[in-house]
């Protein structure tokens, strides 16, 4: 049962428009559909659609549903509803699933309004089933057929409100796979499968594989037409493709009786559907209602109405289910039954005999067979029986049954037949076949035929050669006899074939047809000639056919042999040859005679200038052989033009041939280039070049034009040719130079071949031309470099020789320098590919301010031919440790006297300095005349470190604070130095030094006053002191009464004034800065000038005057000051 493929269907389908949601948009399934074949597919898909929600849009003026829709340039050929993955496999009563119905009605009626039609896309079952729903989806089998019912209920709802609706099975197509799966014993749920890979990662959405089972059913659905064999551009694997269109071939064409396409015929069509039949009817069926509607049925009515049901002839044996429909036209109420119809069993066979041409000899036993078709409906187990009815022959069964034979299935039943001896052509036989088989406990006959067969001539016969040896000689024909014998059963015709052979003409001299009777013979003359040429041995065939059966006889002929040959030369008898040139004629020597011939050859007429050689001077031919026998010419470059007659000749065994050459000397023309290098590399820093030789091979002055050729036509190097043509006489050079330089980068390294082409001015065939690899220069240096000595210390000098290699591909000048130390090393070598530069002494002094330990000298190559190219070689040396025993560490203090206040103290600045050019440590310590009268605490600069210790680097310097304070009670004087205990760490040898010495005035405690001392050497004890202090205080008392006086009588006599005194202003000015001292300055903008190399630097940070640091570019210690 099951639909047809529809393979024949040609529909196009042009515009289809999907409503759904992530199930269609996923993997753009309307981007499939076109890639099938469909024209125009529109897609409305957002996440979690429903179709109510679709409606809802599609109801909306101005939304993208309505006018997409109702487009009025648009014809769609279908709609695609797609609802929520769940909502169909509800219960019928909930809300969303009425809901979802109500749109789908809703829907269909407004695609009806445009001339469209809808397609349900009955989606899938969730891989495991739905988790969220676990009693009602519990798996993909459970979940699969709840939407399937719901999917055919929405399609129930929407035809029985007049609506042409179909069914797309996409889920069933996904069962298709899922079943084929688990009845090969596989887990379909677990990953490895091909119905696990229609998922994506989610177990619900398709993938790719998916999407594209969707689009094949849909395909098949709308067109009719199977997608097996789709050419499609979808990415799968093509296995993988071919599977997913079977299925979809199979759910929609072979598993789907119970829904109606829209290409099925109109017995199938979605009239049926609406008349309530729901699924579709199997073709050939006339499934009716003889009323299909009801009206006005009072609640609780029952009425009955007739279904009339036609079964096509050739249908199988089966039970046939139909489900019929009922729904009100007025609600959403709809139910369902199913009729079933029992096909009962029909057994027919017909017979046919096909093999009545074969031949039935007499005395033969051979088969045939009768070809039994089961025209019956059902498969069937026959038994065969075989009677003689007339005739001598017997008849018999090699197989008496078969088993198994379906409806419309053809067997062939094999009949043994047994011819006697004693049967003649006026005979025939004739037999029946019967076929049996079961019917109900007992054997009916289901077919029987009669045939009849004619018994066949009995052929034998037999040719014979009278001779078994002819001679026969050239030119002159032999006769001889070929007899027959028929040992047949009648008397028949009988004609003689004579099979020619290659070097015989043969003919039946007699009559060719002769009428020989059974058991008696026959007889035809023969004659044969000898071909030309021909001569041995030879055997000549004849042969007698009859009735499918040929005898065949020969006779040995031997050819008597004759002597002849002939020599042949070229066509138009010529040999041209220019001066200094060989030549090589072919002559063909045949052996046209029947015998073996020895030869000897002649030649004659042969020029001064000319050596001659024959390939063959002697030789012997067999019979019909033919050998080519070279003449090798050599013209002597001095040679004459003009023609000369040759001949050569061959003659012996009474045979003889000769031919006569015309020898044509000419002027030659021939040009040869030659070089010595068959490579060239070019840069851009200068041109390369390369010689030519443009040598005249022929016997006349010529002019040759010279040119370069460049297949690849780059434009990475330019060629320059010293002369673009040259005279050169018979036999002589001329030389010719290429310049070529690089004019742009990219060339490979392989580079471009080019030929320079030399053309005859006078003979455009006489050219020659040699080819040229140019290569782009790369640039390359090798530097070896031989330390003599490379240790030293300060001061003192490293020395050796450096060595430059050119290690690129062609001449280049390379600049050899040093860096970091001035070596006297500066020099230029221009080198080819290869060459090495002589040995360059080099000598670098160690700075006097190299820290002892390891350094690097560095050597560096530049090449003219590539500005970017730089080779370095590193050589490492050795800075040893370097002092001056009595100098090795320097102390100084920034002032050279100093004065502490009896409360209180003062700081010394103290410098430390490391003269050596390895490190130092040490710590720092007072001493001194007094020293023992004050108390000092050290501090140092970088770490703001309460300590008198140190560690210094070559040439470092460090500051400390050293506070000193009083620790007597009087006032005294100390004569102080610093004194440093120091470590050179590369020998952990101590000593010490001292700074110079710095005076100290340490205040007492101060004194009440005696007295004053005024100017000019007076003196005031302390009595007198006070008495002109009191004296003072009184008379500045009567000064201000007098003052006061004196004011008030002003007052009344002056004119009246501003009220207020002129302002004094008092000129302020900036204090002079102070003198700067050596190597001081002044912080301005957190920098500072450096007093001795004048570099503008930046200060430590938070650093605040005064302080000290060194100058990190020449190593001199600054002092910042206010």
């Amino acid at each position: 049962g099951g639909n047809s493929t529809g393979g024949a269907n040609t529909t196009t389908i042009s515009n289809v428009l999907m409503f759904g949601n992530s199930y269609t948009s996923s993997n753009s399934l309307n981007g499939l559909l076109e890639s099938m074949g469909v024209l125009n597919t529109d897609a409305i898909s957002p996440g979690g659609k429903r179709l109510d929600q679709h409606w809802s849009d599609v109801n909306t003026s101005a939304h993208a549903s309505n006018t997409t829709l109702r487009d009025p340039a648009i014809d769609w050929d279908y709609v695609v509803l797609q609802d929520q993955s769940q909502v169909p496999g509800f219960y019928r009563t909930t809300s969303s699933w009425i809901a979802s119905k109500d749109g789908a009605v809703a829907l269909s009626q407004a695609v009806d309004d445009e001339g469209s039609e809808s397609i349900l896309f009955m989606t899938w079952g969730r891989r495991n089933g739905d988790a969220m729903n676990p009693t009602l989806y519990s798996n993909f089998t459970v979940m699969q057929d709840r939407l399937e019912e719901g999917y055919i209920d929405y399609r129930d709802n929407m035809t029985a409100a007049g609506s042409t609706v179909w069914i797309a099975p996409v889920g069933l197509a996904f069962k298709h796979i899922h079943d084929n799966v688990v009845a090969g014993g596989v887990n379909a749920s677990v990953s490895g499968n091909l119905f696990y890979d229609l998922y994506s990662s989610d177990g619900s959405h398709p993938s790719l594989a998916g999407s594209y089972l969707a689009a094949c059913v849909l395909y098949a659905t709308m067109t009719g037409t199977s997608p097996v064999g789709s050419n499609d551009t979808v990415s799968l694997n093509a296995s993988t493709k071919l599977q997913l269109q079977q299925a979809a071939a199979a759910t929609v064409f072979n598993e789907t009786s119970h829904l109606d396409y829209p290409w099925e015929s109109s017995s199938t069509t979605s009239t049926t559907s609406a008349r309530g039949l729901g699924g579709g009817v199997p073709a050939g069926w006339n499934v009716q209602w003889v009323d299909d509607q009801l009206d006005n049925m009072s609640a609780g009515e029952t009425r009955q109405t007739t279904l009339q049901i036609t079964v096509p002839a050739d249908v199988t044996p089966d039970f046939y289910g139909f489900r019929l429909y009922a729904a009100s036209t007025q609600g959403n109420v709809s139910s369902s039954t199913v009729v079933v119809v029992h096909v009962d069993e029909e057994h027919n066979l017909s017979m046919a005999f096909l093999d009545q041409d074969a031949d039935f000899i007499p005395g033969s036993t051979q088969n045939t067979s009768v070809v039994v078709t089961n025209t019956g409906n059902a498969e069937a187990d026959f038994d065969w029986s075989v009677e003689s009815v007339a005739g001598p022959c017997a008849f018999a069964l090699p197989a008496a049954s078969a088993l198994a034979v379906s409806p419309d299935e053809s067997v062939n039943v094999a009949v043994q037949v047994d011819v006697p001896v004693s049967a003649s052509v006026a005979d025939s036989c004739t037999f029946s076949l019967t076929g049996t088989t079961p019917d109900g406990g007992s054997m009916m006959v289901a077919g029987s035929d009669t045939f009849t067969i004619a018994v066949d001539e009995h052929v034998e016969f037999e040719v014979v050669a009278v001779d078994s040896m002819v001679e026969v000689e050239q030119g002159i024909a032999s006769m001889y006899n070929v007899r027959l014998y028929n040992n047949g059963s009648e008397t028949r015709a009988f004609s003689l074939e004579v099979v020619q052979a290659a070097g015989l003409d043969t003919v039946v001299a007699s009559a060719l047809t002769i009428d020989v009777a059974a058991g008696e013979t026959g007889l035809w003359m023969v004659e044969t000639q000898a071909g030309e040429g021909t001569v041995g041995d030879f055997i000549q065939y004849f042969e007698v056919t009859r009735a499918g059966q040929t005898s065949a006889t020969s006779v040995a002929i031997k050819v008597l042999p004759t002597a002849q040959i002939e020599l042949a030369g070229p066509l138009d008898g010529r040999v041209l040859m220019q001066p200094g040139t060989t030549s090589n004629t072919v002559l063909t020597l045949t052996n046209t005679g029947t015998g073996n011939v020895s030869l000897v050859a002649s030649l004659s007429g042969l020029p001064a200038s000319v050596q001659a050689e024959l390939s063959h001077t002697s030789l012997s031919l067999s019979t019909g052989e033919t050998v080519q026998v070279h003449l090798n010419l050599s013209l002597a470059n001095n040679a004459d033009p003009g023609a000369h007659s040759i001949t050569v000749g061959f003659g012996g065994s009474g045979a003889s041939a000769t031919t006569i050459l015309d020898l044509q000397i000419q002027d030659r023309f021939a040009v040869l280039v030659s070089t010595t290098s068959s490579e060239l590399v070019a840069g851009p820093a200068n041109n390369a070049s390369a010689t030519f030789d443009i040598t005249n091979l022929g016997t006349s002055t010529d002019i040759y034009q010279l040119s370069i050729l460049d297949a690849s036509q780059s434009n990475w190097f330019s060629f320059t040719l010293s002369t673009t043509s040259v005279t050169v006489g018979a036999g002589e050079t001329a030389t010719v130079e290429l310049s070529v330089r690089e004019i742009s980068t990219g060339a490979t390294s392989n580079g471009i071949t080019v030929a320079l082409l030399a053309s005859s001015g006078t003979d455009e065939n006489a050219e020659h031309q040699v080819n040229l690899t140019v290569r782009p220069q790369i640039a390359g240096a090798t530097i070896t470099v031989i330390a003599d000595d490379d240790e030293a210390k300060p001061g003192s000098s490293i020395r050796g020789t450096v060595v430059v290699q050119n290690s690129g591909t062609g001449q280049d000048q390379l600049l050899l320098t040093t860096v970091g130390l001035d070596c006297g090393v500066t020099a230029q070598f221009n080198l080819e590919a290869g060459a090495s530069s002589s040995a360059i002494p080099w000598s670098c002094v160690i700075e006097d301010t190299a820290q002892s330990g390891l350094g690097e000298l560095l050597f560096r190559v530049t090449s003219s031919a590539r500005s970017e190219y730089v080779a370095t070689y590193t050589e490492i040396y050795s800075v040893e440790p370097s002092w001056d025993a009595s100098n090795v560490i320097r102390v100084t203090t920034d002032r050279t006297s100093y004065a502490v206040p009896y409360s209180g103290g003062t700081t010394l600045v103290v410098t430390v300095e490391n003269l050596a050019n390895t490190q130092v440590s040490g710590s720092l310590d007072f001493a001194g005349e007094g020293s023992a009268m004050l108390l000092g605490e050290w501090s140092r600069y970088v770490d703001n470190t309460s300590t008198s210790a140190f560690v210094l680097a070559p040439f470092a310097s460090v500051d400390f604070e050293l506070t000193l304070t009083s620790n007597v009670q009087n006032e005294e004087d100390a004569d102080l130095f610093i004194k440093v205990t120091y470590t050179i760490d590369a020998t952990t040898t101590t000593s010490s030094d001292q700074s110079p010495n710095f005076a100290v005035e340490v205040a007492g405690p101060a004194q009440a006053p005696q007295g004053v001392t005024l100017p000019l050497g007076f003196q005031l004890d302390q009595n007198s002191t006070l008495n002109a202090l009191i004296g003072g205080w009184v008379f500045s008392l009567l000064l201000l009464s007098v003052m006061y006086l004196q004011r008030s009588r002003r007052s009344e006599v002056e004119f009246e004034l501003d009220g207020q005194e002129d302002e004094v202003l008092e000129e302020t000015s900036e204090p002079e800065p102070a003198i700067l001292g050596f190597n001081e300055c002044r912080m301005e903008d957190g920098k500072v000038s450096c007093p001795s190399c004048d570099a503008r630097l930046g200060v430590p940070r938070s650093s605040v005057a005064p302080f000290r640091f060194t100058c990190p570019k020449c190593q001199t210690t600054i002092r910042v000051v206010e």
